[in-house]
């Protein structure tokens, strides 16, 4: 036997699943902050509040959401922003698929690893709306719609702390049951 084979696969300390109440209160939370009225270099650096959560839980709880939640939800960011229906599913199923491939990957690593991983992805995205928009003939937005991956990626780890947080407090009672 191996002395490598006892040691587990992530660096991170084994934690109970989150419960359904989170997920969907982080998944009407990035909602609601994606409706919010954003406008001028503020809409074109906001990063998808929405995607970057629903990365988060399908490499955290992949149990919970997956790509047809993820594609729910697209068609609903669509309508709320009077996009082509069909844009943000095509994209956000795409991201799902990626983020689900790598995820043993991501989560043997760093949480600012994590971070490189989910911008990777977010910019995959970002790049990916950017190319439909112009293959229907809108006028490029300018530089600053990159900043948003990256504003995306920032906030993977404080996904993590607030999420972690709330796992940690549940009473041994219920995770035995």
């Amino acid at each position: 036997m191996n002395l490598a084979d006892l040691f587990p696969i992530t660096r991170e300390t084994m934690r109970p699943p989150a419960g359904g109440k989170i997920v969907v209160f982080s998944l009407l939370a990035a909602l609601i902050l994606n409706i919010l009225p954003w406008h001028g270099a503020a809409l074109l650096a906001r990063p998808d509040f929405m995607l970057v959560m629903l990365l988060y839980w399908a490499v955290n709880e992949p149990r919970h959401i997956g790509q047809g939640i993820a594609f729910c939800l697209a068609l609903l960011m669509d309508v709320a922003d009077s996009a082509l229906l069909g844009q943000h599913a095509l994209v956000y199923v795409t991201a799902i698929f990626l983020a689900q491939t790598l995820r043993l990957r991501i989560l043997q690593l760093t949480l600012a690893e994590q971070a490189l991983h989910a911008g990777a992805i977010l910019f995959a995205a970002q790049g990916f709306t950017l190319f439909l928009n112009l293959m229907l003939g809108r006028n490029f937005p300018g530089l600053l719609l990159f900043a948003a991956p990256a504003l995306g990626a920032a906030l993977w780890p404080l996904l993590s702390l607030l999420t972690g947080l709330q796992r940690f407090q549940r009473s041994p009672t219920t995770i035995m049951q």
